[in-house]
């Protein structure tokens, strides 16, 4: 696979280049933290008495910042250019993770909460971005690719969280220690930000006459159709996804009286589908151009499913699998869209993804938050269903606008001299 988005680039294979490997290390540094606090839930209810109302806040924190960074963030990375933005957003992260660490009260773990989304919503659309603008005509598959470092960041990290919640006793320390690690290898990708090229890093298309570049490429973006298109998607995956996370534990532990290493264990099964569907997938659109609406609609309905089995599932290990079958399928979803948006929105990319990240993060904000509620009062087996239900308004609504799309392009094809195909050969690529 070679980088053709860069002109100065055209021949040189993407694992030669720097921003590859940069943005691959992201992936494995953010998606590697950003689940610590849900897979903390269970000592946190023990040391600290936090409710399921209150779990349920951290991650409408989490996510409610991202509608915060909707609206300052394209306009701040146009003026920090994306490569000084990612060493400020590798920093909030380093200190979002001292926090728990420290914490005696819930109270921190809220504001914990609210500096990670943050910092994580930053990293996604300073990472979409220059992908979007280094790797413009392969953006999907390298989507998937570099997809596949967030999903293995997202596996190893509850995993290697959980492992240190059972054994951090034998060297006399407490779990509060694995946090201030994940702080400490943050810190790395600071040092790594800072030396990345800055002409690797490109955001959004300046206008040399234009003052207010990024005020004025908030407004194009939300002219944009499929803008509302995207951010309407992801409002129902990030719903179905975080409230899964965020709860398929406290379900188990509920149901199947699981401890809490085991129940950070079910977020690396997620993660561990999520590594192996970015892998597979990322082999597929290597090979074949398949619209990206046809891929979330197909893999939010197995999604779905799959939801439902691991909500019913009649023991751990079942689960477990389960669990692990919804994350093959989801992994597609955030790429796709990623790719979607990215395609229809090239000279405003940076503002694009961080309206998009902001708004519709709003559905991840709002599922934990209403799974908690309803949790607390009807119960944790009912409430999780909430999760389920948005992703098959999900594949309901891409399947939809896929059908629309193609009709619309039937319906060019009549008028023009073109042959459309809606899934083809993709000509001088031989995989990933």
């Amino acid at each position: 696979m070679a980088n053709t988005g860069d002109p100065s680039n055209i021949s040189k294979p993407v694992w030669k280049d720097a921003l590859f490997w940069f943005v691959i290390a992201a992936g494995l540094g953010y998606g590697g933290v950003r689940n610590f606090v849900p897979a903390t839930f269970p000592l946190f209810h023990r040391d600290m008495d936090a409710t399921l109302a209150q779990m349920g806040q951290t991650q409408f924190l989490f996510y409610l910042t991202g509608l915060v960074f909707a609206t300052v963030g394209g306009p701040i990375l146009v003026w920090l250019g994306l490569k000084r933005a990612a060493v400020a957003a590798f920093s909030l992260l380093a200190l979002s993770l001292v926090l728990p660490g420290i914490a005696r009260h819930f109270s921190l773990v809220l504001i914990s909460s609210l500096i990670t989304g943050f910092a994580v919503c930053a990293l996604v659309v300073i990472t979409s971005s220059a992908i979007s603008s280094h790797f413009r005509a392969i953006r999907q598959s390298v989507f998937l690719v570099t997809g596949l470092s967030d999903a293995g960041g997202s596996m190893f990290g509850p995993a290697m969280l959980g492992w240190w919640f059972a054994h951090a006793g034998r060297w006399n320390l407490t779990w509060r220690s694995g946090y201030f690690i994940g702080a400490g290898v943050i810190g790395l990708l600071v040092l790594w930000a800072l030396v990345v090229p800055s002409a690797n890093m490109r955001g959004d298309k300046r206008e040399k006459n234009t003052r207010w570049t990024g005020l004025k490429n908030m407004g194009a973006v939300l002219r944009n159709s499929a803008f509302f298109t995207a951010v309407i998607l992801c409002f129902f995956h990030g719903s179905a996804q975080a409230g899964m996370i965020s709860f398929v534990g406290q379900l188990f532990i509920k149901k199947l009286h699981i401890d809490a290493a085991h129940a950070a264990y079910l977020l690396s099964a997620e993660a561990i589908g999520i590594l192996g569907g970015r892998a597979l997938f990322s082999g597929i659109t290597a090979i074949w151009k398949i619209p990206e609406l046809m891929v979330i609609a197909a893999c939010g309905a197995i999604e779905t499913t799959a939801f439902v089995a691991t909500a019913l599932a009649p023991s751990y290990a079942s689960g477990f699998v389960l669990f692990v079958t919804a994350g093959i399928f989801m992994s597609a979803i955030g790429p796709s869209l990623s790719s979607f948006l990215g395609g229809r929105l090239t000279d405003q990319v940076a503002t694009a993804f961080a309206l998009f990240a902001g708004l519709g993060n709003i559905g991840a904000a709002l599922g934990p938050f209403i799974i908690g509620i309803l949790g607390t009062g009807y119960g944790i087996e009912k409430a999780i269903f909430l999760s389920p239900l948005s992703g098959a308004l999900l594949c309901s609504v891409a399947l939809t606008q896929y059908l629309r799309e193609r009709s619309g392009v039937a319906h060019l094809a009549k008028l023009y001299p073109i042959v459309t195909e809606p899934m083809r050969p993709v000509s001088g690529r031989t995989g990933t």
